[in-house]
């Protein structure tokens, strides 16, 4: 199921939205597929999950269904009970064609920055400039601890545009294995480009990609 998670949403923790995705198609009578064993549970799994915080139009759910056939109408069902900023856009069956979770590689977002007083006269000249150095090195957060890496070779594509009074970025940052938070952007601004001071910003995705850079579906 491609969802979105928007508003309000975008604070529904990544646990909390598997409850809330499970309650859902069980008020919709959807026939979901348990696990067997003791400790059973309905098969929920969402891909590449947001961090708290973000938002974004292109999200995945991946459930089994005890029967074949999805039910009719389970869009319209599921919005109707989904809460404020959750939103079903289509569910199929994967042995329609479409890909498999794996296949994710790449990620676009958009980025909204703002400013206390203003966007800087000349701050889109000199974070366009620093994104098209060939070589932009930041240290990287994982699960097994930090590394300095190239944050370019995880980029395939950015943009720059100035929108009421902010600066809205779109970018296409690596997923998967070797993914990229696109908060290491405004990180790498913080960095190198210390002059500027970032109020807040904001994050949406808005689109996932296959090596490719075919839509994932």
């Amino acid at each position: 199921m491609r969802f979105a998670k928007e508003g309000r949403a975008k604070y529904i923790s990544h646990l909390d939205l598997m409850h809330t995705m499970q309650r859902a198609m069980a008020r919709c009578q959807m026939p979901l597929w348990f696990t067997e064993g003791f400790n059973q549970h309905a098969y929920v799994s969402v891909a590449l999950p947001l961090s708290t915080g973000y938002s974004g139009e292109y999200e995945f759910l991946d459930f089994n269904l005890l029967s074949e056939n999805v039910p009719i109408n389970a869009v319209e069902a599921l919005n109707a009970v989904f809460p404020e900023g959750l939103r079903a856009i289509e569910i199929y069956p994967l042995a329609d064609g479409g890909m498999p979770l794996r296949d994710i590689a790449w990620s676009k977002y958009r980025i909204t920055w703002s400013f206390a007083d203003g966007v800087p006269a000349d701050f889109a000249e000199n974070v366009n400039k620093l994104f098209a150095q060939p070589t932009v090195e930041i240290v990287k957060r994982s699960k097994r601890g930090e590394k300095t890496v190239n944050m370019r070779e995880l980029m395939n594509g950015f943009a720059l545009t100035e929108q009421d009074g902010q600066v809205v970025a779109e970018v296409v940052t690596a997923a998967g294995n070797n993914n990229m938070s696109p908060e290491y952007l405004t990180r790498a601004i913080a960095q190198y480009l210390p002059q500027y001071e970032i109020s807040s910003a904001a994050y949406h995705r808005l689109c996932v990609y296959n090596d490719k850079m075919q839509a994932f579906r």
